[in-house]
C-alpha cells in the first residue's frame, strides 16, 4: 500500500509543521501568554497550551504509527499490517463479500474518528453506512464485508486482492 502523491506532500508539510511547532514557539515566544484582549487566561489555560504545544510533535508519531504499510492474507486471516502498531486482523472465514470500489468513491464519505490525509486515510468513516477505512490513497479502493462490517482498503493492486480473497474465503459473495 504505496503513498499517494497527494498524501505523502500532504504528510510531509504538515509533519514538518507538527515538529517546528514547540520550537518556533517555545523560541520565539518564550513568555508566550494564551489569553484574549483583556489579558492572559488562568493557569489552567496556560498550562494547557502548554502542554498542547509540547504534544504537537506525538501527533506526527502517532499518524505514522498508525498507518497502514500493507495488506496480506495468510494463516486464515485477512491482515492490515501497519508501519509500528498491531495489524488490524479478520478471520477469512467471516469475510461475506468483496468488491471492488469505483474512482472518487471516498469523496462525500465524512469522518467520524479517524485521521484524513496525515500518512493516509484510517479509522471510522461514513457513507451508506458505517465503514472502517485502512488506506493510503484515495483510489484503488476494495471494499470487504467481514461479520457484517464493511471494511475499505487502497491495495495497490485491488484486483490481485479481490482474486486472493475469493479464493481464500470459503463465505464471499462478490459483486465487481
Amino acid at each position: 500500500m504505496t503513498l499517494s502523491v497527494a498524501v505523502k506532500v500532504l504528510s510531509a508539510v504538515v509533519t514538518v509543521a507538527l515538529l517546528a511547532t514547540p520550537v518556533l514557539v517555545w523560541g520565539f515566544l518564550p513568555g508566550m501568554a494564551v489569553g484574549g484582549p483583556r489579558g492572559p487566561a488562568g493557569p489552567a489555560v496556560q498550562a494547557f497550551a502548554r502542554w498542547g504545544v509540547g504534544l504537537a510533535p506525538l501527533v506526527a508519531v502517532l499518524s505514522w504509527a498508525f498507518s497502514p504499510r500493507r495488506v496480506e492474507i495468510e494463516a486464515g486471516e485477512l491482515r492490515v499490517v501497519r508501519r509500528a502498531w498491531r495489524a488490524a486482523s479478520w478471520s477469512l472465514s467471516e469475510v461475506e463479500r468483496v468488491e471492488l470500489l469505483p474512482a472518487g468513491w471516498l469523496r462525500g464519505a465524512v469522518r467520524t474518528f479517524g485521521n484524513g490525509g496525515l500518512f493516509g486515510f484510517y479509522g471510522w468513516f461514513y457513507k451508506a453506512g458505517a465503514f472502517r477505512l485502512l488506506a493510503t490513497r484515495s483510489d484503488h479502493l476494495v471494499e470487504i464485508v467481514v461479520g457484517g462490517r464493511r471494511v475499505v482498503v487502497s491495495p495497490d493492486d485491488p484486483a490481485r486482492l479481490v482474486d486472493g480473497l475469493r479464493e481464500s474465503a470459503p463465505r464471499i459473495h462478490s459483486r465487481s
